[in-house]
């Protein structure tokens, strides 16, 4: 095995256990450089592994082993400042960006929008909206117009008025001329979260009150609503429309599709079809490979088409769509998802949806507030009301008053933030926006400066507050400088020291020898065609043309003539040198030069023609060039782990290793 992937190997093992345990009064198990080392910190390596140790106390001494060499290449690491690069630092946080995510998000009210989302995705609703655009920023008083012309607009329909007639008329969504506001089809997840939870609030009829989102107020109505399909695995075949075609065109496209379907209904086999008339060349749309359909994932049309099959092997007659003509056909079909199958994936989902992870947020900001003891300076937080002025709708305000006040603003456990923290935040998110009040502008800026401050005071409390956390940021570090060092120092070294390799190599010659060898052919004939006489006289014919050893060209001229007697027979040489389990047949016969014997097959017969047997020879550094840098490189791990030990002086206290037990 290639030393750098056994490496990896064994540290994934080992990273997953090692951290920052808390050392108060624990016992000291080993010093690495005058270090301490905790009980508590190794035992939880073979704790978490004790299920992979067959001999118990054997194996403590490999870990503690493994361990400490781990420990030495880090400490390594950063003596010689790996840990201080930009590169490093930037990973590093990246990653530390990443694991704090989760605990800035309420785990409580993350279970429950993934519960609500699962519940919800077991049925698909059909709504229609009428849009009333307005800028998420928006004023006061523009907010309220758009309010009351949304609430017209909605007297119009619940006074009689046809919806979608209404819809084509005044929505400021685009698409309404062309769908009347019908949105089709969708599940969980697929609208922003007011809409969806409006939608998802509302019976079969019902007209919504105005629904506030970023795009602004709409107007709702529940259409219908069914449980949902799950998945369906389809094959099609696809007459494709291209772009500026013709009605004459198209309808020459319409009647091939008509032809194969009416071949389908002869008896002729879908795949055949496929692959003779489809357009569709994607391999994972071959035949019965086809592929996994859920909602929303075609065009209308398609999906009715698609789900209305009752029957796995039931085709469509041809579907016209936007692209063309499909013919589709029903391989497989699977039930929604149970809640343990999904949960994963709609965890993930919910995360990366940003007005959902908002409701999660805030319900942490809201328990931080109370938890570090948040107070507000009003006096001198409503000094921005007259500091602020309208200008900072057009980016032109002036910050400079603001910056050179001092005053407390907020307070927030052990720390104080200024008024002029606060300016500096206004200065610095300034752009052009909507016209309003200054004091909603203020308010809304506040709010948002003081969440960003919170939960950047939160995440510098994370390593303090969360003991797995600590432990998963210092192992991310620890991996990172022990991949760094040991890539310098082994890996990549052993890959790219070409006098060294060659030297290691000619060092162990004698380590990578090739076994006795045979220098043969394996010939099998196949046939009805006399195959008995045919097989008698290739063996005799070579017994006398061969006795010096006879190479794979030769051999093929010899056979290839006595073949064309036995016609409809034919055969097949594989000529190399071959060891022993090389191939099964190698393996059966004596090693002796000239033919073995006659192996029968099913379908066919074989025997194995030896020219010489060839004794042990050392190998060509490039027949094992893979093999002798994995060795290479485990020998350059040895003499380096050797170094560390000699440049740091590695304790152990016996006796306490002596009464560790899993």
């Amino acid at each position: 095995m290639n030393h750098r992937f056994f490496s990896r190997f064994i540290l994934a093992v080992m990273m997953t256990f090692i951290g920052l345990a808390a050392r108060g009064q624990e016992q000291t198990l080993m010093t690495i450089d005058g270090e301490p080392v905790t009980v508590k910190e190794f035992t939880r390596i073979l704790n978490k592994n004790k299920n992979n140790l067959a001999s118990q106390q054997t194996n403590i001494e490999e870990s503690l082993d493994l361990y400490i060499n781990f420990r030495l290449k880090v400490k390594e690491a950063e003596a010689l400042g790996l840990d201080t690069t930009a590169r490093f630092k930037a990973e590093l946080e990246q990653y530390r960006v990443q694991l704090a995510k989760p605990y800035l998000m309420d785990q409580e009210v993350t279970d429950e929008l993934v519960y609500e989302a699962y519940e919800r995705s077991l049925w698909e609703v059909k709504a229609s909206h009428i849009l009333i655009g307005l800028n998420p920023d928006a004023s006061g008083q523009d907010t309220l117009l758009a309010y009351r012309k949304a609430m017209s607009i909605r007297e119009r329909i619940v006074g009689g008025e046809e919806f979608d007639q209404v819809a084509a008329e005044v929505s400021e969504d685009p698409s309404a001329k062309a769908n009347a506001g019908d949105l089709g089809y969708f599940s969980a997840l697929w609208m922003v979260y007011p809409f969806e939870n409006a939608v998802y609030g509302m019976e079969i009829g019902d007209v919504s009150m105005p629904v506030r989102t970023q795009f602004g107020y709409h107007i709702l109505t529940l259409t219908d609503k069914r449980p949902a399909r799950g998945k369906i695995q389809v094959a099609s075949i696809w007459k494709a429309f291209n772009f500026g075609m013709s009605d004459q065109e198209k309808a020459r496209i319409k009647e091939e599709a008509h032809n194969i379907y009416l071949q389908l209904r002869s008896g002729a086999d879908f795949n055949e079809l496929f692959r003779k008339y489809s357009d569709d060349r994607n391999q994972s749309n071959r035949g019965d490979a086809g592929y996994w359909l859920g909602i929303n994932e075609k065009e209308p049309v398609f999906e009715e088409a698609a789900f209305a099959l009752k029957n796995i092997g039931d085709y469509t007659e041809p579907i016209e769509t936007s692209l063309g003509y499909f013919i589709i056909r029903l391989l497989d079909r699977k039930p929604p998802e149970s809640f343990e199958e999904a949960k994963s994936t709609l965890y993930y989902k919910i995360s990366r949806m940003p007005d959902r992870a908002m409701k999660s947020e805030t319900a942490v900001v809201d328990k931080l507030k109370k938890e570090y003891n948040f107070r507000v300076n009003q006096p001198n937080y409503e000094e921005f009301y007259r500091l602020v002025d309208p200008s900072i709708f057009e980016s032109r305000w002036d910050p400079n008053p603001a910056l050179n006040k001092t005053g407390e603003l907020f307070t927030l456990a052990d720390r104080t933030w200024k008024q002029a923290d606060f300016a500096r935040f206004l200065a610095l998110n300034m752009k052009e926006s909507t016209i309003r009040t200054v004091a909603e502008y203020v308010d809304d800026r506040f709010n948002e400066f003081v969440k960003t401050e919170i939960l950047k005071y939160e995440e510098s409390q994370l390593l303090r507050k969360y003991p797995e956390y600590r432990d998963l940021y210092q192992e991310f570090r620890d991996g990172n400088l022990f991949f760094e060092i040991a890539d310098k120092n082994v890996w990549s070294k052993a890959s790219n020291d070409s006098v060294g390799l060659v030297r290691f190599f000619e060092s162990r010659r004698s380590e990578y020898m090739w076994p006795e060898r045979l220098d043969a052919m394996i010939i099998e004939c196949k046939g009805s065609n006399q195959l008995d006489k045919m097989m008698e006289e290739i063996r005799s014919t070579m017994n006398k043309s061969c006795k010096n050893g006879c190479n794979g060209t030769q051999t093929e001229e010899i056979i290839g003539k006595i073949t064309t007697k036995y016609q409809g027979n034919s055969f097949g040489i594989i000529d190399q040198l071959f060891a022993k389990g090389d191939q099964w047949l190698i393996d059966q016969i004596k090693w002796k030069k000239g033919p073995s014997e006659v192996f029968v097959n099913p379908d066919s017969k074989s025997f194995v023609w030896i020219n010489q047997i060839v004794k042990p020879q050392p190998k060509k550094l490039e027949d094992v060039k893979g093999l002798v840098i994995a060795d290479y490189q485990d020998y350059l791990d040895k003499e380096w782990v050797k170094e560390l030990r000699k440049k740091y002086e590695v304790k152990i206290n016996r006796d306490v290793l002596s009464k560790i037990t899993l």
